[in-house]
């Protein structure tokens, strides 16, 4: 697989209200070493002189490659869905985004080219206050647009939506209306929030995983298929990477300062009365920086890169004395920290993290991180 040349950062302009801007940056030039090595021997030398960096911010933003702002003057917030997959990492493709607004207005940009795309809106916005989606291929020859997104609200999960190119007459996007969960349905099961989600290795079929147990949805078919009354142990979207064995990386379902890592069995994840066995646990590369006693871990994000490179996100709030005051909270933080994994060649249960670099910004208005796809 082609490494990932750019992350896009996506920033929220406290200056103007329901306004973002989108900023590009390079991993390999920020985040990495020439190697795992040489991040060994330069963990080694810190360790020997006792060096500890303090949190303070260690890269300067790049220039805005575009702003977006909300047509709404209430509740102007954008979601940012990022358009791309493994099969787009290191291509033009991933710099791909639909943006949302909360009326429904939809747009697709794509940072690689400089292009923004109008889209058709959303019907009943005001149930997406908290989109996830992912980007599926479709495999025919003939697709002219073979990428299709599909979008979720996290927490009210009846509303399920793909955005694909449709190649007749009309030769345009449209947003489609798919079945719903069967565990909506189920008056047994009162939490329907999707806790983690992820595609699976066949690249057609999206598991979402809950207090409900855990679903599979086939995107060629439209079918939900029931995997168990149990859950999978990841927080968030988890990566299948095929030159790792196949194995599925994300944070820990209760700990959000543990990696782990296990692999699924096939497409309809066996049936079976227990969840997948974690094959690997990875602590300590999603703490707060030395000396941010007084930092809190607000939210967590993996991104794979390829390579055997990943980008962990980690958005902080930085208080005084106690977090649950909001008049006590100071400002907020983005740690963005290079990992890799080594011994990926030898043996699957053999796997080792390596820490690269960590970068650290912190915001003082008139900007806040809000997001890294």
């Amino acid at each position: 697989m082609v490494p990932r040349r750019f992350l896009n950062l996506v920033m929220k302009d406290m200056r103007v209200s329901g306004t973002y801007w989108l900023t590009r940056m390079k991993p390999e030039e920020n985040l990495f070493y020439s190697s795992a090595v040489e991040a060994v021997a330069q963990l080694t030398q810190n360790k020997r002189l006792s060096v500890k960096p303090l949190p303070e911010s260690t890269l300067q933003l790049p220039s805005p490659a575009f702003r977006f702002r909300s047509s709404r003057a209430r509740d102007s917030t954008l979601a940012f869905l990022p358009f791309y997959g493994l099969a787009g990492a290191g291509g033009p493709s991933e710099g791909r985004v639909v943006v949302v607004d909360s009326g429904g207005h939809t747009l697709l940009y794509d940072a690689h080219d400089g292009l923004a795309e109008l889209l058709p809106p959303i019907d009943e916005p005001a149930k997406w206050p908290s989109p996830i989606s992912l980007c599926v291929t479709n495999r025919k020859k003939n697709a002219i647009r073979p990428d299709a997104l599909y979008t979720i609200n996290q927490t009210n999960s009846a509303d399920f939506k793909s955005l694909v190119y449709c190649n007749g007459d009309s030769m345009a996007w449209r947003w489609l209306n798919l079945p719903e969960p069967p565990y909506v349905y189920d008056e047994d099961k009162n939490d329907t929030t999707i806790q983690s989600h992820t595609l699976l290795q066949d690249g057609k079929t999206i598991c979402f995983s809950g207090g409900f147990g855990t679903y599979s949805f086939n995107t060629d078919s439209k079918e939900w298929t029931k995997a168990g009354s149990w859950r999978l142990p990841f927080a968030g979207c988890a990566t299948q990477v095929p030159e790792l064995y196949n194995l599925y990386f994300g944070f820990h379902e209760s700990d959000p300062e543990i990696l782990v890592a296990l692999e699924l069995s096939s497409p309809d994840l066996d049936d079976t009365d227990a969840p997948p066995n974690v094959l690997h646990q990875w602590r300590g590369f999603c703490r707060a920086p030395p000396g941010g006693a007084d930092w809190s871990l607000l939210e967590t994000s993996l991104m794979y890169l390829g390579e055997y490179r990943f980008c962990i996100a980690k958005w902080f709030l930085i208080h005084d004395e106690s977090l649950y005051e909001q008049d006590n909270i100071l400002d907020m933080a983005a740690v963005l920290t290079g990992v890799e994994i080594v011994n990926g060649q030898a043996n699957k249960h053999k796997l080792n993290m390596v820490k690269h670099k960590t970068r650290t910004f912190l915001f003082d208005k008139p900007c806040d991180l809000e997001d890294v796809i």
